[in-house]
């Protein structure tokens, strides 16, 4: 697996203030909070820096705000290894930031403050020549309007549009992404990434393996559908098969972040690297224990170290 490659993404770009407590409390509940920071995160970001932190010539294309905040993003994006060339900063705007609590063997939840900033990327803003060299064009779809023009672009370049939906469609459409631009790149792209509750939503059925099908029969994606359930194996429909591999289970510091790791190393091991399905599986799996097994958002790490845990797990 020595071959490079070069991955142009388009998604989620923010800051995340992570706060480790001792629970996550119910309705009128308390917890403690032992500590907190504040680090870059956003899924699109997320991924890029893990196929960075894999050896993979990457850039993002979004847009932050002037603020503290943003400059503390394009400062970090760049220390992780992803080019900010196509990282456009709004005037006066308000970079995306969350607050992400974490308790207990990695149990999570996050709060979204927008800003003004990341959903102000418009089609104007971004131009068909950016995907000039680019082996895989990524995208979380998020903002639509921006993401569907490059998925377009990439298609009809043969450039491989890998989907990662990182948040229900209904949540998406209250955040300004126009439901028939998400309905048209799901009709573009080449292979899916979801978590069940997505497929659960955009299918209305309640069996992962039915709604996973029911996609795949609606947007036949070249490359099939990949559904992630957390703790549960991953499965991956390529229109004959369901293929699944077993997850590694460790002792989880924080798990945000593990489905970006994991989407980044399925783009390194199969669409990069050509690795057979079950394979890339195995290795994605290892990538996102290892990101649980960090503090913060994003992997950091490399190919022979995610060989390394996969060797060293099997030989336990």
């Amino acid at each position: 697996m020595n071959k490079k490659g070069v991955v142009l993404g388009l998604g989620a770009t923010a800051m995340d203030i992570v706060i480790r407590c001792s629970d996550l409390p119910k309705d009128d509940g308390f917890a403690q909070i032992f500590d907190e920071r504040c680090t870059s995160g956003g899924s699109g970001a997320n991924v890029l820096v893990t196929l960075a932190q894999l050896g993979i010539e990457t850039s993002l294309v979004a847009r932050i705000g002037d603020d503290s905040l943003g400059e503390q993003f394009r400062r970090e994006l760049l220390q992780d290894g992803v080019s900010n060339r196509y990282l456009q900063v709004k005037p006066g705007g308000v970079t995306m930031y969350t607050y992400v609590f974490v308790a207990d063997r990695g149990k999570r939840s996050i709060f979204v403050n927008s800003g003004d900033s990341f959903l102000s990327l418009q089609e104007e803003n971004v131009e068909e020549s950016m995907l000039d060299g680019v082996d895989v064009f990524f995208t979380d779809g998020y903002p639509s309007g921006a993401s569907l023009k490059l998925a377009r672009a990439a298609k009809s370049r043969k450039i491989p549009v890998f989907l990662q939906l990182e948040c229900m469609p209904s949540f998406m459409e209250g955040q300004l992404t126009n439901p028939q631009d998400l309905q048209e790149l799901l009709g573009l792209v080449d292979l899916i990434c979801a978590g069940d509750d997505i497929y659960y939503e955009l299918s209305e059925e309640q069996n992962e393996a039915s709604a996973v099908k029911s996609i795949y029969r609606r947007y036949h994606p070249y490359h099939g559908i990949i559904c992630t359930m957390g703790q549960k194996d991953p499965i991956w429909f390529d229109g004959e098969e369901m293929i699944s591999c077993p997850v590694y289970s460790v002792d989880a510091v924080d798990t945000t972040g593990a489905g970006d790791s994991f989407v980044g190393a399925m783009i390194y091991s199969y669409l990069l690297k050509g690795l057979d399905k079950r394979e890339a599986l195995r290795f994605a799996n290892a990538c996102a224990a290892m990101k649980c097994l960090q503090p913060g958002p994003r992997f950091h790490g490399n190919a022979e170290d995610v060989l390394h845990f996969i060797k060293g797990y099997h030989s336990k």
